[in-house]
């Protein structure tokens, strides 16, 4: 019988409704891995069966038919610290959640490819630090060693550049089931700079599949006087409904269903394009102010960019490439297997990491008091010292006053986001380091960070006066958050799950 040997560059695409594993063969090309169920791409859902101690993920779990015991868009929910599922007396964080559909895919692949063990993780390029942290640890629990976390739209342009030679300056519009990322990068061979990123985190497929079911439910109410749907488990079945006519819809110019129930009968829906992208129109104008925004980031007109290339399932609609033809000039580039490409570009990226350049996608700073130079103004501001779209890894120091005498601990408040107002940014840790008493104000303290290649930032506060010096990891606080000891904890016990 022949040994498997371990995969030695694998790529996973932790989707927010699909996962996708890849590895690289050995004539160096990647290659997509089927899970048990023989599907390219794995539906990121799980469901918690009530009858038998058992995980269901992928389409088995998307129909399981009890909406209240199964998960979806579990990764809309990765920064959220105080976001935990409430399952048989059990709560299950987001971590955890992702951390079961990494486990099917890696005991389902390793079938096929052998051990898996070093693996490169593509998140959205607008995760911030909270998020990225719960996939490296979601990767963690189930025994993978994650490498590297890269954006998705890096990914993909990777397997771009791979398989259709792209060159120049491209543009990644990543539209995928959950999330929207519009990246700017320079290619060179194989060579990739990133230059921005810009993104939302809840726009993509579903949001247009919600607006399908928005049309149907108004079509059946005005039609029947009452409501189509009137639980989670009918609202389930008519987006799913709604979801595959609005595949449909990018191959046909109109379609029909026959939906309905006990109440109001089964009626007739047809939808067109033109009612559907109408309905949607505000979405794709989100779409195109996020491409001028990353644009204008880095000084770029539309006509600066040589090729832009279509990520995710969600750019299969034909108003996407109507929209970008319109606004670039020149028809937008396609794979064909958009779903699969940023699974495949990670593989490759585990493999060429050194090849490629990315940029900090947040900026990180500090929250101090600040004289404003024209008006002499005391404000208290948020003040960065990190700027987004520096190249990574890398590392920055401000330094600050005391602002008081006999100060004996320095407080400073980290923080991520571009705004000067402490109302638009998030604080995402705080450091505190004692000092010797009777000090008067006026004090020098450097604030030192550091990026590094997985966008996670690390923090030094120095005591100029003292040469105290206090190093920090950013942690945070929530129910829905693991420590690193929680993290190894749940190793043993999720080899012990059943998960198919």
């Amino acid at each position: 019988m022949k040994t498997k040997i371990a995969a030695k560059y694998v790529g996973i695409d932790l989707g927010t409704s699909t996962t996708g594993l890849a590895y690289i063969r050995s004539d160096g090309n990647p290659e997509i891995v089927p899970n048990a169920d023989g599907e390219r791409m794995t539906p990121s859902v799980v469901y918690f069966d009530r009858h038998e101690d058992i995980k269901l993920v992928g389409s088995a779990a998307r129909d399981g038919g009890d909406p209240e015991r199964t998960i979806h868009l579990i990764k809309r929910h990765m920064d959220e610290p105080n976001f935990v599922i409430n399952m048989d007396g059990k709560k299950w964080t987001p971590t955890e959640i992702s951390a079961l559909i990494l486990a099917k895919m890696r005991r389902d692949c390793e079938k096929i490819i052998g051990p898996i063990k070093d693996v490169v993780i593509t998140v959205p390029a607008n995760f911030n630090e909270l998020a990225r942290r719960a996939t490296i640890s979601a990767g963690r629990i189930v025994g993978l060693n994650v490498k590297r976390i890269v954006n998705e739209p890096t990914a993909a342009a990777l397997y771009y550049a791979h398989t259709q030679g792209l060159q120049g300056r491209v543009l990644i519009y990543d539209l995928g089931g959950g999330t929207l990322d519009i990246t700017i990068l320079e290619v060179e061979g194989e060579k990739i700079r990133c230059l921005t990123s810009e993104g939302a985190r809840r726009l993509g497929g579903s949001n247009f599949d919600d607006r399908i079911l928005d049309l149907i439910a108004e079509a059946y109410r005005l039609e029947h006087g009452v409501e189509l749907f009137e639980n989670e488990r009918q609202r389930r079945r008519c987006l799913q409904s709604g979801e595959d006519m609005k595949k449909m819809l990018s191959k046909l110019k109109q379609v029909t269903d026959t939906m309905g129930n006990e109440r109001g009968g089964l009626t007739r829906i047809e939808l067109t394009r033109d009612v559907f992208e109408e309905a949607v129109g505000r979405l794709f104008t989100r779409t195109i102010m996020l491409v001028e925004q990353a644009l204008d980031s880095v000084n770029l007109k539309p006509k600066d960019i040589d090729h832009v290339a279509l990520v995710g399932g969600s750019t299969r609609m034909p108003h996407v490439r109507e929209i970008l033809a319109d606004f670039f000039g020149f028809e937008p580039t396609s794979c064909g297997n958009v779903d699969e490409c940023v699974a495949l570009g990670a593989a490759l990226f585990a493999q060429k990491a050194a090849q490629v350049e990315e940029v900090c996608n947040h900026s990180y700073g500090t929250l101090a008091i600040v004289e404003d130079a024209a008006t002499g103004n005391m404000e208290y501001c948020n003040t960065v010292v990190i700027a987004k779209n520096n190249r990574i890894p890398c590392t920055a120091s401000q330094t600050y006053v005391t602002s008081e005498d006999n100060e004996q601990k320095i407080e400073v408040e980290i923080t991520q986001g571009e705004d000067t107002d402490p109302k638009y940014v998030d604080v995402i840790g705080r450091i505190a380091l004692e000092v010797p008493p009777g000090r008067p104000a006026g004090c020098e303290v450097t604030v030192t960070y550091g990026y590094d290649e997985n966008q996670r930032v690390h923090a030094t506060v120095k005591d100029e006066r003292s040469g105290r010096v206090q190093e920090v990891a950013i942690n945070y606080e929530g129910a829905g958050v693991l420590n690193d000891e929680e993290v190894d904890r749940k190793m043993a016990y999720f080899e012990r799950l059943r998960i198919e």
